[in-house]
C-alpha cells in the first residue's frame, strides 16, 4: 500500500529512515533545519525550518503519517501539535511520556515509584552542598547529569572529566545557574549496548541488540563522540550477555512503558531506545531515548525485513504484531571530519567514487556548487551486512577507499566486541 509519510529531521539516522520508507513504497515529505543531500533527493517535497517551529507543518496536512527522528522536536511537543493541531497520526510519543528522556531526574524516579529494577543509585542536587551528600555515598565514583538534554555533551564522569573535588564543584555550579537542578549517579563500570523496540504503548517488540562505540580513537581512547560506529551480529544478541540478563533489560523497558502509561494515562506509542550497562552487580539502566539511536537506527533498519510503514502504522494504531529482521550481522562506521569532536575541520571536499557499493547516509554535510562538504560533525556513515561480522567489516572497509577527503573514521568498529 502507497502512503505519505512526513520524517522530521536531517542526519544519517534521519536518511535511512528515510530510505526506508521510500523502499516499502512510501512517499517521503521531509521538514529539516539543513538540507540533507540525500534525503532531499528522494523527497517528494521538502522544507528547511527550525525543527522546533511548528508552523510550517502545516505545508503538509495531507500525509498518512508522520515519524520524528531527533529528541528535541519531540521533547517540546511536536506529536501534541502534529495529532492535535493537524490531525496527523504520528509514530512517536507524546511530550508527556516523551520526558522519559528530556528528565533524567523523572526517569529516576519513574523507576523508584513503580519499583522498576535497574536504577542507578542516584542523588538529585538542588544545592552544591548534594554533591557533598553524593560523594559521601559514591566517593570519588560518580557521574554528573544535567536533568535535560544536553546534545550528549552535558554529562561529566569523575576519573575522565573530573580529576578533583573542585572541579566537579564549579560544573555544578554551573548547572545550577541553568537548571536550577542536577543529577548525580553512582559510577557504574562494565559494557554498554543499546536495545530498541517498537511499542503501541502495550507490546513490545525488541529490534537486534546493538553495540556503539563512543570513543573518538581505536581501542576506546580519545575523547566521547555521538558515536564513531556500531554493528550487531546474525543472533540478534551480543557476545558478553546471556538470556537471563537480556530478559531483565527488555523487562526492564517493558515495566516502564507501563509504568508510563499508569502514570499519564497516556499510551506510549514509537519508539523506545534504552541504553544499558552489564556490570559485575548486575544489568543497569543508564538513560532512556525516546527515538531511534543514531547510528543504531542504521543497523536495525538495514535488517528490518518487514514493511517499515506497515509497522509504523500498526505502532501508532494500537495493534503491533509482527516484525522480522535478517539473520544477518551489521557494521555501521562513521567518516568525521579531522580533528573531530575537539577541532573539526570544516568545509572540505568529500568526493564519492560511483562504485561505492555500501549503504551511505550523509549525516552533518552540505551542498554547495554540487560538491559535498563537512560541517563540525560527522559527516557519512557506511553500512553493510554479511552472513558473519567480520565479512560485514570488511565489505565496509573496503567501501571507505572510495570516498576521498579530509576525513577519518575507526579502524576497529566490531572487532573490540
Amino acid at each position: 500500500m502507497v502512503c505519505k509519510v512526513l520524517l522530521v529531521g536531517n542526519g544519517a539516522r534521519e536518511h535511512s529512515i528515510a530510505k526506508k520508507i521510500v523502499d516499502n513504497n512510501g512517499i517521503l515529505y521531509s521538514y529539516m533545519s539543513k538540507e540533507n543531500p540525500g534525503i532531499a533527493r528522494i523527497s517528494k517535497k521538502f522544507v528547511l525550518g527550525n525543527l522546533n517551529n511548528f508552523d510550517k507543518l502545516k505545508k503538509f496536512k495531507k500525509v498518512d503519517y508522520a515519524i520524528i527522528g531527533p529528541e528535541n522536536p519531540l521533547a517540546n511537543g511536536i506529536v501534541n501539535y502534529l495529532e492535535d493541531e493537524l490531525k496527523i497520526p504520528v509514530c512517536g510519543p507524546r511530550k508527556e511520556v516523551a520526558k522519559i528522556e528530556t528528565s533524567k531526574i523523572f526517569t529516576r524516579l519513574l523507576l523508584d515509584a513503580y519499583d522498576i529494577s535497574g536504577n542507578v543509585p542516584y542523588v538529585i542536587g538542588k544545592t552544591t552542598k548534594d554533591l557533598e551528600t553524593a560523594v559521601s555515598e559514591f566517593g570519588m565514583d560518580f557521574v554528573i547529569k544535567p536533568d535535560g538534554l544536553s546534545g550528549g555533551k552535558g554529562v561529566k564522569v569523575s576519573g575522565d572529566h573530573f580529576k578533583k573535588l573542585t572541579e566537579a564543584q564549579i560544573y555544578v555550579q554551573e548547572l545550577l545557574k541553568k537548571d536550577g537542578e542536577f543529577l548525580i549517579e553512582e559510577k557504574k563500570k562494565g559494557k554498554e549496548f543499546s536495545l530498541q523496540v517498537f511499542t503501541d504503548g502495550k507490546n513490545i517488540i525488541p529490534m537486534p541488540l546493538v553495540r556503539d562505540y563512543k570513543r573518538a580513537y581505536e581501542n576506546e581512547q580519545g575523547p566521547n563522540t555521538g558515536s564513531m560506529g556500531s554493528y550487531s551480529l546474525p543472533s540478534h544478541k551480543l557476545p558478553f550477555l546471556n538470556k537471563a540478563e537480556y530478559e531483565k533489560a527488555l523487562n526492564i523497558m517493558q515495566c516502564t512503558i507501563e509504568a508510563l502509561n499508569h502514570q499519564n494515562g497516556i499510551r506510549y506509542k514509537g519508539i523506545l531506545y534504552g541504553q544499558f550497562m552489564k556490570t559485575e552487580d548486575g544489568i543497569f539502566l543508564i538513560e532512556y531515548n525516546v527515538r531511534f539511536g543514531d547510528p543504531e537506527a542504521m543497523n536495525v533498519l538495514k535488517l528490518l525485513d518487514s514493511d517499515f510503514n506497515e509497522v509504523t502504522q500498526q505502532t501508532i494504531d494500537g495493534n503491533l504484531r509482527s516484525v522480522k529482521f535478517k539473520d544477518l550481522a551489521t557494521v555501521c562506521t562513521y567518516l568525521v571530519p579531522k580533528g573531530y569532536p575537539t577541532k573539526p575541520e570544516k568545509d572540505k571536499t568529500i568526493t564519492i567514487e560511483p562504485s561505492l557499493t555500501s549503504d551511505l547516509y550523509f549525516a552533518s554535510v552540505y551542498s554547495n556548487k554540487k560538491q559535498i562538504r563537512t560541517t563540525t560533525s560527522r559527516a557519512i556513515a557506511l553500512v553493510e551486512e554479511g552472513e558473519s561480522l567480520e565479512i560485514a567489516r570488511d565489505k565496509v572497509y573496503q567501501n571507505i577507499d572510495k570516498i576521498r577527503g579530509e576525513l577519518f573514521f575507526r579502524k576497529d568498529i566490531g572487532s573490540l566486541l
